[in-house]
């Protein structure tokens, strides 16, 4: 009896094994679809991220390249517009018979065409006698003390400034009354 009492406790308990076996290959089974679904989620947003880092790349590549000839042209034309005025002093300086007024009307010719160029690459000269003192747009070299003028202002001016926009291509270099 003993033994039939055990078969009897022991019966469940392996039908209840064979119920949880059953039941997790079903776990596992919903389990591994999870993770391959996720694992292929993972390596599609793994091949977008590369690509988009590739083509992040070739974006750089190609503005550095756009940039490099863009420099090249705006710097080919700039010094196209400078090699007339070097012909005109090539020209003034190979005429040994022109007397002193003609080569004078010369360098007043190639001056005035050398500041038409500055004025159509948009360069604007500053620094005047007379101007208030800002040191962002001028470089003082001397001082001197003058009622002539006021405190904090060009007294004289050694070379001009320029400037293309807003920004300074060069200071002027002055003298600064006190």
């Amino acid at each position: 009896m003993a033994e039939e009492e055990n078969k009897q406790a022991t019966e469940p308990e392996e039908k209840e094994e064979v119920k949880e076996e059953k039941k997790e290959p079903k776990k596992s089974k919903k389990k591994a679809d999870k993770v391959a679904e996720l694992e292929k989620q993972l390596e599609e947003q793994k091949a977008q991220y590369l690509y988009l880092a590739a083509e992040y790349a070739n974006y750089r590549k190609r503005t550095q390249r756009e940039k490099d000839a863009l420099n090249g042209d705006i710097t080919a034309s700039i010094l196209g517009e400078f090699l007339a005025v070097l012909d005109n002093f090539e020209r003034a300086a190979s005429n040994t018979n022109a007397d002193y007024d003609a080569y004078k009307k010369g360098m007043e010719m190639i001056f005035t065409q050398f500041g038409d160029i500055l004025k159509k690459l948009g360069a604007e000269p500053f620094g005047e006698a007379g101007d208030p003192f800002d040191p962002s747009l001028h470089n003082a070299v001397m001082h001197i003390e003058s009622d002539d003028f006021g405190e904090s202002t060009v007294a004289q001016v050694f070379s001009k400034g320029y400037k293309c926009g807003d920004r300074v291509i060069r200071c002027a270099t002055v003298q600064v009354a006190n």
